[in-house]
């Protein structure tokens, strides 16, 4: 009996016992600074003010009042959507994105880009209001916290599946062109599947934000989530600036 007792509790254990889940497993910031202290990448300023490079999330903002330089997109858009905006230099990249994709077979669609304060705070409470405040912000951002108010984020979807936001798009072969190549024009996956204990958001690949060329191919090489990725440049900006001229 007392053995059998055994078996059963050794049982129980193997079933309740989990290994480490994935989104665990990338390096902290600390780990990347002692295998690379000094990546090639541009560091111009303190990463945390970089206008091109600066966090936005949850805990890091952005003021009200902040309107960035912003030129059209004149791309493939969602029909009925009007023209989106960016900053230049990520309308560029944009451009030179959705030419390579053209040139492969690959069409895709802007569905939105630049957002104001106010344009956040209308979509954000109107999704507050039909799902609640907790299911809510696992997709939207509170005004004042989107990367959209930056200008460098854009969201991308096709005509396959009529240009909706939804993970789907990460099946299509568009959304698979667009994680594979993305980072070669400048822009990074912000949120995927198993950064959402980090980033507080669910799987968008359809969200892109632009970062530039370097950035953004030692983010994706890397595999970590932009907030570990920023934790990182600011180790590496201290060590730099500390250093005798």
């Amino acid at each position: 009996m007392k053995r059998l007792l055994f078996l059963f509790c050794c049982l129980l254990l193997l079933l309740t016992v989990r290994p480490a889940a994935a989104e665990d497993t990338w390096p902290t910031a600390e780990e990347l600074f002692a295998a690379d202290s000094a990546p090639d990448v541009p560091l111009n300023c303190d990463p945390r003010i970089d206008p091109l490079i600066v966090l936005v999330n949850k805990v890091r903002g952005i003021p009200q009042a902040y309107v960035p330089e912003l030129v059209d997109l004149d791309l493939p858009h969602k029909p009925g959507v009007s023209t989106q905006k960016m900053r230049p230099e990520a309308a560029e990249a944009l451009a030179r994105l959705f030419e390579a994709a053209k040139a492969e077979g690959i069409e895709l669609g802007v569905v939105s880009g630049y957002r104001s304060y106010s344009t956040q705070r209308s979509i954000h409470n109107k999704k507050v209001a039909q799902r609640g405040k907790a299911v809510a912000e696992l997709s939207s951002a509170p005004p004042g916290k989107s990367e959209h108010q930056l200008g460098l984020a854009v969201d991308v979807s096709c005509k396959s599946i009529d240009y909706r936001l939804n993970a789907i798009f990460g099946d299509t072969p568009e959304g698979q062109w667009v994680e594979a190549h993305c980072a070669e024009f400048g822009f990074i996956i912000r949120y995927r599947a198993e950064w959402q204990k980090v980033t507080g958001y669910r799987v968008e690949p359809w969200h892109i934000r632009y970062v530039g060329p370097e950035h953004a191919r030692l983010v994706t090489r890397l595999n970590v989530p932009y907030e570990i990725y920023m934790d990182y440049m600011k180790l590496c900006w201290d060590a730099r600036s500390h250093l005798p001229i």
